[in-house]
């Protein structure tokens, strides 16, 4: 089959021109819709794939997934179909600056990283909640418009979060670079890995290099499930801390220790909100959902005890009935109890693997015994 040449119409509609970009599944050419008359990209699947099925179908897979995202930061598809053979998706055509282009210059400054960084976060929340994880996240793959606005491009990786994948068994898609250790690991494709890449990126942006380096994919693989990287403050002293923390927090190794959407992280790297203690403090290990959702129960618990009234005298306490602090003290010591033997039960965290689906919201429960102490120790502390 040969390949499609230029000032070719395309399915009697779009005129082909040159080729702006290549990748190991298509190529992309610019070319002009001559029905509404507007300039248009065009990326057709490489003629030596598409005689194969698994690969057509991967394609096509593509082409219903990008179809289903339509976002401002997101680069919108158009038209798909099929012309001699050769599948074909129609998308939004932009000048063809991307992220990598500006960091290829060295570190960007704080506002465009953060503009930038909000801007992808605000695409992927989008993709997240229709399902979709895009799976190849990197500076490449981010264009700017005219003005300067963020689109992230080529969903051609993405897929729904409960299709079935059609990548050959073992095979990773995206760049090594920006891959995260469970995907290196052989774990499934979830937001938080979209996550840890946004985090990479934002890496290169602030320091002008890429965390982890080698020579090859599998040297880069290596690095990364190895350590950590060299810390961001090391390389830029002068960025602002809140920052910094926002960039590490999502390129921890554990993916339940990033943050707990796109949403989340946006807001926390344009500091729109006000974050508590326990947001900022990633646990170090593998902590359950469940155990989670008791603590939250007990700092409500614990932080209903009576405190100081206001009056028209002054602030004062009334003192604590002697039987009430000591349900205080031997409830809250079983809870503590309680908490040790949920985290450090029958089920270790190397049984866990991080790509392992969480429970929904709906489903987390605290056992029964624990629940009843926790209103025990209601009772015990309300005035």
């Amino acid at each position: 089959m040969e390949p499609l040449a230029e000032s070719q119409v395309v399915a009697g509609r779009y005129r082909l021109g040159v080729v702006v970009g290549r990748g190991g599944m298509a190529e992309v050419r610019t070319a002009e819709d001559l029905r509404l008359g507007r300039s248009v990209a065009v990326k057709l699947l490489r003629t030596e794939l598409a005689e194969q099925d698994g690969v057509r179908e991967r394609f096509e897979d593509e082409a219903r997934s990008a179809a289903k995202l339509s976002h401002p930061n997101a680069v919108s598809v158009f038209d798909t179909g099929e012309h001699e053979g050769v599948p074909y998706i129609v998308m939004e055509r932009l000048p063809g600056t991307t992220v990598a282009d500006l960091i290829a210059g060295g570190a960007l400054d704080v506002e465009t990283v953060r503009r930038i960084g909000i801007e992808v976060l605000a695409a992927l929340g989008a993709a997240h909640a229709a399902g979709l994880v895009h799976r190849d996240i990197k500076p490449a793959n981010v264009l700017l418009t005219p003005d300067g606005t963020a689109k992230v491009a080529d969903f051609g990786i993405a897929k729904s979060a409960e299709a079935q994948t059609h990548t050959a068994a073992g095979m990773l898609l995206g760049t090594a670079a920006y891959l995260p250790p469970e995907r290196l690991a052989g774990h499934p494709a979830t937001p938080e890995s979209d996550l840890y890449s946004v985090g990479v990126l934002l890496y290169e942006a602030v320091t002008g290099r890429l965390p982890f380096h080698g020579d090859t994919p599998l040297v880069v693989a290596s690095a990364i499930q190895r350590g950590t990287p060299r810390p961001v403050r090391e390389l830029r002293p002068d960025l602002d801390p809140g920052l910094v923390d926002v960039i590490e927090r999502a390129m921890l190794t554990n993916p339940y220790d990033r943050f707990r959407s796109a949403t989340d992280m946006a807001e926390a790297l344009g500091g729109a909100a006000e974050r508590s203690p326990e947001a900022d403090a990633a646990p170090t290990t593998w902590v359950d959902r469940g155990d989670l959702t008791t603590q939250r129960r007990a700092t409500e618990v614990l932080s209903a005890r009576p405190t100081a009234q206001a009056s028209g005298t002054g602030a004062s306490a009334s003192p604590p009935r002697p039987r009430a602090a000591l349900a205080v003290a031997a409830l809250a010591l079983l809870l503590v109890v309680a908490l040790v033997v949920l985290v450090s039960g029958d089920r270790e965290p190397s049984d866990v693997g991080a790509g392992d689906e969480r429970p929904a919201a709906a489903d987390e429960r605290i056992p029964e015994p624990l629940d009843r102490a926790l209103r025990e120790l209601e009772e015990a502390v309300r005035p």
